[in-house]
């Protein structure tokens, strides 16, 4: 079987390495196909893979290209997983939702408030993990028109706060989706909460997060938790 992955930039991935360390001599390709058109990107994969992941900024658009493979892909409205079915057909998965879940039930924190930075493709699915998990869960993001159409579809308990009101003390719990630092970080004291930074390439938070108290997990546990599961649904 051919496995990739998709997206703009993606040379940096360690996707195809923990692939390779999770499923050794299987004879299963897994190749970096970097391309900044989502459409010949989504051409190469029908071309020449049996199942893709996908990365920024892809998952949302990828959504509109396949059958969702679940309810929480259709809340998302994002996917990180292509996969083709012997009928013919693409379907899409979610695993940063599974991933981050896990993280979450791990944490036996149910009923703590968690704030979600963010709304593209992986905020998305950590919100409705957070929810799912137990979380009281707010979401901003520095585009409040997209968080508000993001809030009102999809039918949770979820709090919407303008960016430049957050008031990070409320929170046990931070989940960072933004791929660069914003200008609130530098008011926003992380003294005893925990934070979760989706990325683990260029990381904004880490040195911030230690040094100020708090606890930090590394994008590289939210990468390793989603492969995980979305290898499996790639190779069933």
């Amino acid at each position: 079987m051919k496995f990739g992955i998709i997206g703009n930039p993606v040379a940096h991935s360690l996707s195809p390495r923990l692939f390779a360390e999770a499923y050794p001599g299987s004879g299963h390709s897994y190749d970096i196909i970097e391309e900044p058109d989502f459409e010949k990107a989504y051409a190469k994969f029908l071309a020449g893979y049996d199942a893709v992941n996908v990365t920024m900024p892809f998952k949302e658009l990828a959504y509109y290209k396949c059958k969702p493979g679940s309810d929480a892909v259709r809340t998302i409205k994002a996917v990180n997983i292509l996969k083709k079915t012997s009928a013919g057909q693409v379907l899409g998965f979610n695993s940063d939702y599974l991933g981050v879940r896990n993280i979450l039930e791990a944490e036996d924190a149910a009923g703590s408030p968690l704030l979600v930075v963010g709304c593209g493709g992986a905020a998305k699915a950590a919100a409705v993990a957070a929810v799912d998990a137990g979380f009281k869960v707010s979401i901003t993001n520095r585009s409040y028109e997209k968080c508000h159409a993001f809030v009102r579809h999809c039918d949770l308990d979820l709090e919407l706060l303008e960016i430049d009101k957050v008031d990070v003390g409320r929170f046990s719990h931070i989940i960072y989706c933004v791929p660069t630092a914003i200008a609130q970080l530098q008011d926003w004291n992380f003294s005893g909460k925990t934070v979760l930074e989706a990325n683990y390439a260029a990381p904004c938070l880490k040195d911030k997060t230690l040094s100020e108290g708090g606890r930090y997990i590394d994008g590289k546990v939210w990468l390793k938790a989603q492969a995980d599961t979305g290898f499996n649904i790639m190779l069933q």
